[in-house]
């Protein structure tokens, strides 16, 4: 057995544990095993590699094949491709200024296929270059982070990367949220027209007015409501606590878990780790279920486990109670929240322990020696071996920092214990946030809608309490725009009726002709019963 080969199975033992809650494995597995490096070959002809370099974010016609190392050296490279060549679109990723590389230096890449040529069940692969991460450790030990706790996250693996025969290095090849691996995570297919998946990045945050400024990347673009009650429940700071009035639209349980771990592993450049106006929050994504209620997906993990920005300069130390983006904010102000957060980071440093970082860190490194040697004689690297050992992302300051942080934790979630909950926050403590098994029956049913003067109402029977929300839109050149939104607690089950008053625009539109809408109404039960009614109805005209 080569060096370090034993740590790394311990290490790939310890690693293993953090895909428990995932499904079944699938055929894209092998692939993401961070214990192995593959070789993955892509072609561009000079047509196509004009146009790349002219315009990197659009993408071009190439191909792609990949191949597996026998001994997990590079010089095991088999024969025969274990993944034929096939037809790909290939572009650059990575923003100007930061992680960027044209086609000359060592360039990250995004591949896309279509149905007939799919890779082990993908349609999307990324691979990262790993330019501004010297260690190339800290993607692969945050998703294992995220996994280990319980959040729904990415694979990695690795890659070792050739373009038209010519060595280029190492890769991180990261599992894409997509419909695909959406679908692997949650254990159910992404439904089209019922589900979203926003991306977050540049500073944008559930603020009224920035619904639009999300990108859409699954799901229907026209109709963006389960976005926009998330936002509006949210930013209603005269109502209830906001655990309370963002219970029907955002799952605290889920969103605390996940700003724990960007805590823990200094995600400085996540959803939790800073605010910095037009900047952060930044890499983080919004997956809404089919009933529009809301986890948080982390994304862009390359500079973690360092508490500095900048090589030698510390300048933003992540504290675990540090302002992030407003709903961490808003978390940490609410009592209820607050101790969600708290209890999730406690669980969240005991499930890392498990994990056993340090061992995992240690034998990643001994198994890339090699490749990223073989990067430094043939390829287009970043970092030679010193750099790779002793920069300030390096590995020795990457692992020490992993060492230290249990202490950090535990110092400051001692500091910081909240009180016993009071009866008015029991219901939220953490102790109550798993759902209890379902109630037999559908948790409501529609009644019907009618309007009465410039009033909107929806007729609906609740099978429990909880909280309603309803929004009425229309169709539009632009899309789909909100004509008028309303939100309503039940304290009880049985009858409901939930209301929104008609703008002076749709009351001029009711003046010429008959009015469309659709009423989206999403209900959560305190019982953690979801549902989502969508119904068209027809206002005729005045």
């Amino acid at each position: 057995m080569r060096k370090g080969g034993i740590a790394l199975g311990l290490a790939l033992l310890a690693l293993g544990s953090a895909f428990a809650g995932t499904a079944s494995a699938d055929e894209a597995a092998p692939i993401y095993d961070p214990g192995t490096v593959v070789f993955v070959d892509l072609t561009l002809n000079s047509t196509e590699e004009a146009k790349l370099e002219a315009d990197p974010g659009e993408y071009v016609k190439g191909t792609f094949s990949m191949t597996k190392s026998a001994n997990g050296t590079p010089a095991g490279e088999e024969p025969t491709p274990f993944v034929a060549p096939r037809a790909a679109e290939i572009r650059l990723k990575g923003s100007v200024g930061g992680s960027f590389r044209d086609l000359s230096e060592k360039a990250g890449f995004k591949l896309k296929f279509k149905a007939a040529n799919a890779v082990l069940g993908l349609r999307k692969m990324t691979l990262n270059n790993m330019v501004q991460d010297p260690s190339m450790l800290h993607e692969t030990l945050a998703y294992a982070a995220f996994r280990a706790a319980g959040v729904p996250a990415s694979r990695t693996g690795y890659a070792y990367v050739r373009l038209n025969g010519d060595d280029i290095g190492v890769y991180l090849d990261l599992e894409n949220l997509d419909k695909v691996g959406l679908s692997r995570i949650f254990g159910v297919p992404f439904d089209d027209e019922a589900q979203h998946l926003y991306e977050g990045e540049g500073g944008h945050d559930l603020k009224p007015g920035e619904a639009t400024a999300f990108e859409v990347d699954e799901g229907p673009e026209d109709d963006i409501a389960d976005l926009e009650a998330l936002i509006e429940a949210v930013g209603d700071e005269g109502g209830e606590p906001f655990s309370k009035r963002v219970a029907a639209a955002a799952d605290l349980a889920e969103m605390t878990k996940m700003w724990a771990v960007e805590k823990y592993i200094d995600h400085w450049d996540g959803y939790s780790g800073h605010a910095e106006a037009g900047l952060r929050p930044n890499n983080y994504y919004l997956y809404s279920d089919p009933a529009g209620r809301f986890q948080m997906l982390p994304w862009g993990a390359d500079q973690t486990w360092i508490p500095t920005i900048g090589v030698g300069t510390p300048q933003r130390e992540v504290t675990f109670d540090g302002e992030g983006g407003v709903l961490f904010d808003m978390c940490l102000e609410d009592e209820a929240c607050f101790r969600i957060y708290w209890e999730a980071l406690r669980d969240v440093r005991e499930a890392i322990a498990v994990l056993d970082p340090q061992t995992v860190g240690e034998a990643t490194a001994d198994m890339l020696a090699p490749w990223q040697q073989d990067e430094i004689e043939h390829g287009r690297p970043e970092y030679d071996a010193t750099e790779i050992k002793e920069d300030t992302y390096g590995v020795d300051t990457t692992l020490g920092f992993v060492s230290g942080r249990r202490a950090e934790a535990d110092a400051w979630l001692a500091a910081n214990e909240p009180p016993p909950a009071s009866a008015a926050t029991s219901s939220l403590s953490p102790e109550s946030t798993t759902v209890p098994p379902p109630v037999p029956g559908p948790p409501a049913a529609f009644a019907g809608a009618r309007r009465s003067g410039r009033y909107l109402a929806a007729d609906l029977r609740l099978a429990g309490a909880g909280t309603v929300t309803l929004r009425a839109s229309r169709q539009t050149p632009r899309g789909r725009a909100t004509v008028c939104a309303g939100r309503k607690p039940a304290g009880s089950g049985g009858e409901l009726t939930i209301g929104c008053r008609l703008p002076q625009a749709a009351m001029e539109l009711l003046a010429q002709r008959a009015l469309r809408l659709r009423l989206t109404i999403a209900i959560a039960l305190a019982d953690g019963r979801t549902k989502t009614i969508v119904r068209s109805i027809r206002l005729p005209r005045e």
